[in-house]
């Protein structure tokens, strides 16, 4: 028969340091055991002399010797025990004010930590392709557009992408587009748009969006509420590298009441025109008497 296989020098020291654990563990044990009689003890003795007490006050008994040799033997407790003794006591308390504790010190840190922009623009053209390579390069072309105006020493331009049309119409209920694009409109943080013609059938631009003509009607790609992109150099700069369909535009809300007040839509606006006004300039071409009607 085989000679029994000798347990390796690692085997052997896994299992000392398991019997030492185990050990351990056993000693933890019996303190925590030791001490939760402790405690017992005294709450049972802190509950006959309190009875005790009554007696005498009550006039059933003229003394004690319970009260007396307990004056004359009180016990002194550890500061550990004590310590103890009171989160036993007051376990629920403590908990409820570190759980509001941890919800301040939570709210607090997300003020602090969350980035504000100063401006943001919304894509609702569906294509996610677009929205992965252009989003950042759009953030970076309309921040040179406006100063910091919320004041925190940056200025930051988000672009939230909701795409909007049929196909995210019916799929809305998995991914919830349309709730957000409500939701957008329902406020007046955001009113820059970089929209097409899927999208027309959300947002109603006729309904929603400023009429263009009487700031931009001089240039080529102004064309009621919508400034077309197609036949400008956006394309390039977003390094997109292919041409922008014919019926993607740019354009803007109107100023209407909102969840936030019309005042405050009032304010986003006066902070996002010039900025669209800055970009017209810098990406439409100005009429010609050829091109003019």
């Amino acid at each position: 028969m085989a000679d029994k296989k000798e347990k390796s020098v690692f085997e052997i020291a896994r299992e000392m340091e398991e019997q030492q654990k185990n050990l351990l563990e056993q000693r933890k044990e019996a303190e925590r055991l030791k001490e939760e009689q402790e405690r017992l003890a005294y709450e049972e003795q802190l509950r006959e002399e309190k009875k005790e007490l009554l007696k005498l006050k009550q006039g059933i008994i003229d003394k004690s010797d319970m009260i007396y040799e307990t004056e004359e033997e009180k016990k002194e407790y550890t500061i550990r025990q004590k310590i103890s003794d009171f989160i036993y006591h007051n376990k629920w308390w403590m908990g409820i004010a570190g759980f509001f504790l941890f919800m301040c010190g939570f709210l607090a840190w997300q003020v602090i930590t969350t980035v504000h922009p100063d401006m943001i623009v919304l894509l609702l053209v569906h294509d996610d392709a677009f929205h992965a390579m252009c989003s950042e390069q759009i953030s970076a072309l309309f921040e040179n557009y406006i100063q910091d105006e919320n004041q925190d020493g940056k200025t930051v331009v988000d672009v939230y992408y909701i795409p909007a049309s049929d196909e995210t119409a019916r799929r809305s209920g998995q991914t919830g587009e349309s709730t957000k694009l409500f939701a957008e409109f329902q406020t007046g943080e955001a009113v820059i748009v970089i929209s097409d013609s899927d999208a027309d059938e959300f947002i109603v631009p006729e309904n929603n969006l400023d009429d263009l003509e009487p700031y931009f009607s001089d240039y080529q790609e102004t064309d009621g509420v919508r400034f077309y992109l197609s036949d400008t150099d956006l394309s390039d700069r977003l390094d997109w590298g292919d041409p922008l369909d014919d019926d993607i535009y740019i354009g803007i809300r109107k100023v209407k009441e909102t969840m936030d007040s019309e005042e405050t839509m009032q304010k986003v606006y006066d902070t996002s025109f010039p900025a669209l006004e800055k970009f017209v300039q810098e990406f439409g071409h100005l009429k010609t008497e050829e091109n003019a009607e």
